[in-house]
C-alpha cells in the first residue's frame, strides 16, 4: 500500500516537472524511471509464520496478540507495514558482524523492528513436532540466492532467553538457486520440547543484502514423558553417530533397560541397560533414546548420519 501511494506521489511529480521544463522523453524511458526505483528484494518466512508476519495479519493498527500489540507500543505499526524488510544490505554471508546477539528478530535493525526482540513466551507460535519439515519463504522481489540458511534453537534454550547466534543450531544450508517468488526448504526438526525458534536467513548472490526471519514453534510435550530428563543424567557420544557403536552414558544408575524409537515413534531397538550400543543397522536420521530407571524414564536424542 504505502508502495504505491509512493509510486502514484512520485508520477505526479515527474508529470509536474515536464510540463514545467517542456522536456521530451521518450515514453518507454519515462515508464522505467516510475517503475525501477520501487522494485526492492523483500521477503519473510510465511510457514511457519514470522512474527512480523503473523502481526501484520493480525492488522497493523489493532493486533490481537499481547506480544504484537506491545510491538506496535514500543516501535509504532509501521514496521508491521514493512514486514517484508527485516534485512541488513551490506551483510554479504557476514552476519554476525550486522546482526548482534539479542537483535537476530529484529535483523540488527532494533531502532525500527526492536519490537521482534521482545524477551517473552507468549509469541504466537505454530504447533509443530519432530521430523520432516518444510520451511517457506515469501519473496515480493524475488532475486537470486546464493543460500538460504534454516537454524533451530538448542534443546536447552527457553523462551525466556534472549535470541543469539550461540543458542542456534544450524539445520540446512540450501544450494544457489534462481530467483523465485516462494521457495520451499525441506528441513528436519529434531526433538524439542515446548516453545521454540525457527530462525531463517536469506543471502542474495547479486547483491550483499541478506534478509532475516524469526518463527515461533511449539512442540508441546514428547509423546514419550521426559519430565524426568536432566542434563548430565543421560548422556550419549558421539552425536552425531557414524552408524556405528553408540556410548551411552548414565549417573547414578542401577538395574535399567533402553529402548530406541524413531521419529515415527516405532520402537527399532529394546534391550537391557548396556555401556555401548551396536546401531549400525539404523538408517540415517534422528532418534530417541529412553532409559527406564525404577519406573522413571530419561529421554534424549542421538542422530546417525
Amino acid at each position: 500500500m504505502k508502495s504505491r501511494k509512493l509510486r502514484k506521489r512520485a508520477q505526479r511529480r515527474i508529470t509536474k516537472v515536464l510540463k514545467i521544463q517542456n522536456w521530451s522523453i521518450p515514453i518507454c524511458v519515462l515508464l522505467l524511471l516510475m517503475g525501477t526505483p520501487f522494485a526492492f528484494p523483500h521477503g519473510t518466512v510465511t510457514s511457519p509464520p514470522s512474527r512480523i508476519w503473523n502481526c501484520y495479519l493480525e492488522n497493523p493498527e489493532n493486533p490481537t496478540s499481547e506480544a504484537c500489540i506491545a510491538a506496535v507500543n514500543s516501535h509504532g505499526s509501521q514496521p508491521l507495514y514493512d514486514w517484508n524488510e527485516i534485512n541488513q544490505p551490506n551483510a554479504d554471508g557476514e552476519h554476525m558482524l550486522y546482526v548482534f546477539d539479542g537483535n537476530l528478530p529484529s535483523g540488527g535493525r532494533p531502532d525500527k523492528y526492536g519490537g521482534m526482540d521482545q524477551v517473552r513466551s507468549d509469541w504466537v507460535a505454530t504447533p509443530v513436532s519432530a521430523g520432516p519439515f518444510t520451511v517457506t519463504w515469501t519473496n515480493t522481489a524475488p532475486h537470486e540466492s546464493e543460500y538460504y540458511e534454516v537454524y533451530i534453537t538448542a534443546a536447552n534454550w527457553s523462551p525466556d532467553q534472549p535470541l543469539t547466534w550461540d543458542s542456534l543450531e544450524l539445520l540446512v544450508r540450501t544450494d544457489p538457486s534462481p530467483p523465485a517468488e516462494s521457495v520451499d526448504i525441506d528441513v528436519v526438526l529434531p526433538p524439542r520440547a515446548g516453545k521454540h525458534v525457527i530462525y531463517s536467513i536469506w543471502q542474495r548472490s547479486d547483491s550483499p543484502e541478506a534478509f532475516y526471519s524469526t518463527s515461533d514453534v511449539d512442540f508441546g510435550l514428547l509423546s514419550i514423558d521426559d519430565s524426568e530428563a536432566a542434563a548430565g543424567i543421560l548422556e550419549v557420544w558421539p552425536n552425531p553417530a557414524d552408524g556405528g557403536i553408540l556410548h551411552l552414558g548414565l549417573t547414578g544408575a542401577t538395574t535399567t533397560s533402553y529402548s530406541i524409537y524413531n521419529l515415527l515413534g516405532e520402537k527399532v531397538v529394546e534391550s537391557d541397560f548396556s555401556e555401548t550400543i551396536d546401531v549400525s543397522g539404523l538408517v540415517a536420521g534422528v532418534y530417541l533414546i529412553v532409559v527406564e530407571i525404577e519406573g522413571r524414564k530419561l529421554v534424549t536424542h542421538f542422530i546417525i548420519e
